[in-house]
């Protein structure tokens, strides 16, 4: 059977950990490629159906590799995977035009109903494409430095696990395990790397989230509460309050007057 190739990229400071993108050799010939300057002979060499920028801590040179080879190659479907997330790096994803941005940790399964469905509109025999004359998105200011120290990356597990599954009950000890540290050795690296508790940080990303969702008018109070992850309305209402210094139902009516209140809360 003549597979497809995929040109994987990986681009991790650590490749200890097992990477789902090796499970995909079902479904592709898979090129795997470690060092930045073999990107541009590896595609020309093998006219891949799509590429994969694998990082965990993604740097200024990573970021710039992925963005030359999305310009010398606009018509490149380019699936990126990293551990680190911030709200800037997917938005320099996008406007790198990324097809599809990962936050890890992501199964093999998940991966794939991610691809699957481009194999369905892309020919198998790829040209270069026409390039697109497009001013290139500036590289995030936090990923202009070198890798974090330990406490740092093993504190951005821990919000990773956050963005994932805010608006479920989170317990210290579940986030620490998951970040395979013990419950104090956990609490002082989040302090150490974010300067506040874990606990301060989860009720500060659950509002700010609240925040979003109550620009709908049609969802309840007691909805937005639970969508975000507090137990009840009341709960909910009282850290609002606390934070943002009125209640959601007063925010919703005016929330251009609460707008400096909302960004610190």
């Amino acid at each position: 059977m003549n597979l497809p190739c995929l040109v994987w990229t990986d681009l991790r400071t650590s490749r200890i950990e097992h990477s789902s993108v090796s499970d995909l050799d079902a479904h592709f010939r898979i090129q795997h490629v470690v060092e930045m300057a073999a990107i541009p002979q590896s595609i020309d060499q093998t006219s891949p159906l799509l590429a994969c920028f694998e990082y965990d801590y993604p740097n200024l040179a990573a970021l710039k590799a992925l963005r030359s080879t999305k310009q010398a190659h606009p018509s490149l479907p380019i699936l990126m995977l990293t551990v680190h997330h911030s709200e800037a790096l997917a938005v320099w994803a996008f406007r790198t035009r990324v097809w599809d941005y990962l936050v890890k940790p992501v199964s093999a399964e998940e991966l794939w109903s991610r691809i699957e469905p481009l194999l369905s509109v892309l020919p198998l025999g790829r040209d270069g494409g026409r390039e697109i004359a497009m001013p290139a998105p500036p590289i995030p200011l936090e990923s202009r430095f070198g890798i974090p120290d330990l406490a740092q990356q093993e504190a951005q597990c821990a919000v990773t696990y956050v963005e994932l599954h805010y608006g479920e009950p989170l317990r210290l000890q579940d986030v620490a395990s998951f970040c395979n540290m013990g419950i104090y050795e956990f609490s002082r690296a989040f302090k150490h790397a974010y300067g506040l508790t874990f606990g301060e940080y989860l009720c500060q990303y659950r509002l700010q989230r609240a925040l979003e969702l109550l620009s709908n008018p049609h969802a309840m109070i007691s909805e937005v509460a639970c969508a975000v992850g507090f137990p009840n309305a009341s709960h909910f209402t009282r850290m609002f309050h606390q934070r943002i210094g009125v209640t959601p139902s007063q925010y919703r009516l005016n929330p251009s007057s609460w707008h400096n209140s909302a960004k610190n809360a």
